[in-house]
């Protein structure tokens, strides 16, 4: 059993770690944005916007691991309040997949924005498609 000192603090730390979860999925979505608003207006060639859509895709791989290592986080803090809580690495799993689709989305869109000329909707979720199957 914890000092409820000890408790209090573990769940502060649980308050700030969903905390940064949420500002981490704002951080990216907007650096997403800003690539679009830095991008779109220009007449940029194809080598740049493949930097670009590069970048983009880096910035959302390191989202989604940074809010997976909170979520790790998350779970040891759990297991330290309660070494027999049920589930602890699920809870709040549907918020941090959420956030992670968000920024999945934000980026197909802008890549798809920045490519739109040579590519279709429905090429690009049978791409998506492809991508997740593929490897099976």
């Amino acid at each position: 059993m914890l000092p409820d000192v000890i408790k209090a603090a573990l769940l502060e730390e649980l308050r700030f770690a969903k905390r940064q979860q949420w500002t981490i999925t704002a951080a990216v979505v907007a650096l997403i944005a800003g690539a679009y608003s830095a991008v779109q207006p220009l007449a940029l060639s194809d080598l740049e916007k493949v930097g670009a859509t590069i970048l983009i895709v880096v910035v959302v791989a390191g989202g989604i691991y940074w809010l997976l290592d909170l979520q790790r986080h998350l779970y040891r803090t759990r297991l330290v309040i309660d070494r027999w809580d049920p589930n602890p690495w699920w809870r709040g799993g549907e918020l941090v997949s959420g956030m992670a689709g968000a920024m999945i989305l934000s980026a197909a869109v802008v890549c798809y924005s920045f490519w739109r000329h040579l590519i279709t909707w429905r090429d690009l979720i049978l791409g998506m498609c492809w991508i997740f199957i593929w490897p099976l």
